[in-house]
């Protein structure tokens, strides 16, 4: 397994990973930094200041010896360069810049003074001081400790060279730094045991405990300024050697100070001879490291115990999705967040038909044949990354093989800090499915091709029924006309003859009414059947009158109240339209006096430049919505019919208050004229 190419990417991406986590420490190591040179700066100003203003402190120099006012400035000008160093927002070049001239600035004034000093002269900045100094006769201690400025000539220099590097990973400021920081501690160490030569260093007077101390506070920080170098990246780094010396160092360092204290304090006050100290030292330093460093392997033993058990548990989970993954016939692939290629199963890769040398750390458009493939599957997978979801797509890609569609599923890939790596997913080839589908909907439209063109035809002859109903009761009406009309006629001319031969009794004028009255209804239901089979006055006068007529004759029928809005102007539309108009609000005025039970009727004729509009109010007891829905019976059905066959709608709706509001919607083809211009014409 560890041979296994798939694999040995996966343990490189997991290194890569956790290699990610070091980024806390480096953070970390460099907010501590500035904290520091922080409290440095501060200490500095506020000596600088008591030393200008002459302020007492609490305490005598005796008990504390203090930094002199010219080490308090060098102090300033250093860590003031330090941080314009550390500083990573604004414009950057420009501020390290500045902390460079002033590391050069420092680097000259510690110089000087030690020349000075050498010379016997007074100070650079007591000269300065004794300017500033709102007394006068103030006095100020003149010259600069040797090992200071020494020290402010390490500090500078490693400030000038803070990244600058010899050879691979060999950083000058961290040499420098590492000198300075055992330079401030032989002082420290002199004070802690009262060695005056070690305080004194080869000098008449001792150096200020805290200078030492600032200087040993400057040289960490220092160090801890670039945690990327090579000497603090240990201790930074996520790995078992920089645990160790987190964790162990300070201890170590502050038990042996601790101890060799203890042991120095034991020969101050008698209570064992000096010659007796340094095996005393020897064992006590034994122990101690031994202590130590037993310690720490037991914490290293421990943790490469669980890295390994972790690294079988890995191995173990790897085994598996690696088993899964080479025996599945489903390509899964895994992909950076720049769309490379860095995991693909043995399925994927006969798909592409390239082997694995081949196609990792290929792109899209390096793997696919097509480009406008590769760009379509490089959209999807940025668009799945920025969005943070899984999809399920279909995507359909030329192949060595031919034109596959797949199904797949891809899901981001998210690291341990929570950042979008990459992309993963899964495909099913689904093309037997997807020509299936394909095939099923070419058969539907096959089928509602066929149905749309019967459709037609029906409705073709529909409507030739409908021509031929016309017609024959035109031939009906004419009949009726021709015929019934003339016979009637003739009756009743032969009955006036008739009425003056018969007797002047009550019996035949009786009689004589009788005839009068059925011959006349007889002649009105003709005629009334003779208008509703052709009405002559849609034929001699258009849509308008026949409108017209048809409410006078409906409101002398039914004693409904019916009130009609129709245009001003003369229309002239399509023959068909007006019949089937006149038909369907017979049909309607039908249903009214059948169902409705109202006592007024409103019609409204609306015609524009393409549409005509009929509205039927009525004010009876309405329809309910499973009325409107049911479209089986003859009437409603009737209407649709026509309506849809003209290439308009029938609408239905309650009124506001009660009754039933019909529109019926017909597009036209239509041309107006007034009479004037028909005159003209």
């Amino acid at each position: 397994m560890s041979g296994n190419p798939h694999y040995q990417d996966l343990l490189k991406t997991r290194a890569l990973d956790s290699l990610a986590s070091t980024k806390t420490y480096v953070w970390r190591t460099t907010a501590a930094a500035l904290a520091v040179t922080t409290m440095v700066i501060l200490v500095s100003a506020l000596v600088l200041v008591t030393c200008i203003y002459q302020i007492t402190l609490p305490f005598s120099e005796s008990q504390l010896p203090l930094m002199r006012a010219n080490t308090a400035a060098g102090f300033l000008l250093a860590s003031i360069s330090l941080v314009l160093q550390c500083l990573v927002a604004g414009p950057r070049r420009a501020i390290r810049f500045a902390g460079k001239l002033l590391a050069i600035l420092l680097l000259v004034l510690a110089v000087a003074a030690l020349v000075q000093d050498f010379m016997g002269s007074a100070g650079w900045f007591d000269v300065v001081l004794g300017e500033l100094a709102p007394h006068p006769s103030a006095s100020f201690p003149a010259g600069l400790h040797p090992m200071v400025g020494i020290g402010f000539i390490f500090s500078g220099g490693a400030l000038l060279l803070l990244d600058f590097r010899l050879g691979k990973e060999q950083y000058v400021a961290e040499y420098l730094a590492i000198f300075l920081l055992f330079l401030s501690a032989i002082p420290l160490l002199g004070y802690l045991y009262k060695v005056s030569a070690m305080t004194q260093m080869v000098y008449a007077t001792s150096i200020p405990v805290l200078s030492a101390f600032a200087f040993l506070l400057f040289a960490l920080a220092l160090m801890m300024s670039r945690p990327r170098h090579r000497l603090m990246a240990i201790i930074t780094r996520h790995a078992p050697g920089g645990q160790m010396l987190r964790r162990s160092l300070p201890q170590m360092l502050i038990l042996l100070v601790a101890l060799h204290w203890l042991a120095d304090w034991g020969t101050r006050q008698n209570l064992y001879d000096r010659s007796s100290l340094p095996p005393l030292l020897t064992l006590v330093d034994s122990v101690l490291v031994l202590f130590i460093f037993w310690r720490a392997g037991g914490k290293v033993d421990l943790e490469y115990g669980a890295r390994l058990q972790s690294a079988a548990e890995l191995a173990e989970a790897t085994a598996l999705l690696i088993a899964v993954s080479d025996n599945t016939n489903d390509p899964i692939f895994v992909k950076d967040h720049l769309g490379r290629l860095i995991f693909a199963n043995p399925a994927y890769l006969r798909r592409l038909g390239l082997g694995w040398d081949q196609a990792k750390n290929r792109r899209s458009r390096e793997i696919f044949p097509l480009a406008e493939d590769a760009d379509r599957i490089d959209q999807d997978d940025i668009r799945i990354m920025n969005g943070g979801v899984s999809e399920t797509l279909a995507q359909t890609v030329q192949l060595p093989e031919g034109l596959v569609t797949f199904q797949t599923t891809k899901s981001p890939w998210f690291g341990q800090q929570g950042q979008v790596m990459g992309v993963v997913g899964i495909a099913t080839d689904i093309s037997e499915r997807k020509r299936a589908e394909d095939s099923l909907k070419k058969r539907e439209l096959e089928l509602e091709r066929t149905i749309a063109q019967r459709t037609a035809l029906l409705r073709e002859l529909a409507n030739h029924m409908e021509t031929i109903r016309e017609e024959e009761k035109r031939a009906i009406a004419r009949e009726l006309h021709d015929n019934m009309g003339a016979s009637l006629t003739a009756l009743s001319m032969h009955l006036e003859g008739v009425y003056k031969i018969l007797p002047e009794n009550a019996h035949w004028q009786n009689r004589q009414g009788q005839m009068q009255t059925l011959l006349s209804s007889l002649v009105a239901t003709t005629r009334r059947i003779q208008t509703e089979l052709r009405p002559n006055m849609l034929e001699l006068f258009g849509l308008k009158a026949a409108i017209t007529e048809q409410l006078e004759d409906f409101g002398v029928r039914t004693e409904i109240v019916c009130k009609s809005s129709l245009p001003d102007e003369d229309i002239t539309i399509d023959r068909r339209i007006e019949i089937a108009v006149y038909r369907m609000l017979q049909e309607i005025l039908n249903n009214v006096s059948k169902h409705a039970h109202a006592s007024q009727v409103e019609v409204i004729l609306d015609i524009d430049e393409d549409r005509l509009a009929l509205t039927v109010r009525d004010n009876g007891v309405g329809m309910s919505q499973e009325r409107f829905e049911n479209t089986s019976t003859h009437g409603l059905r009737g209407l649709n019919e026509r309506a849809t066959y003209l290439g308009g709608r029938v609408r239905f709706a309650a009124g506001k208050d009660k009754g039933t509001t019909v529109v019926i919607e017909l597009p036209i083809a239509m041309q107006t004229q007034n009479p004037g211009e028909q005159a003209k014409v």
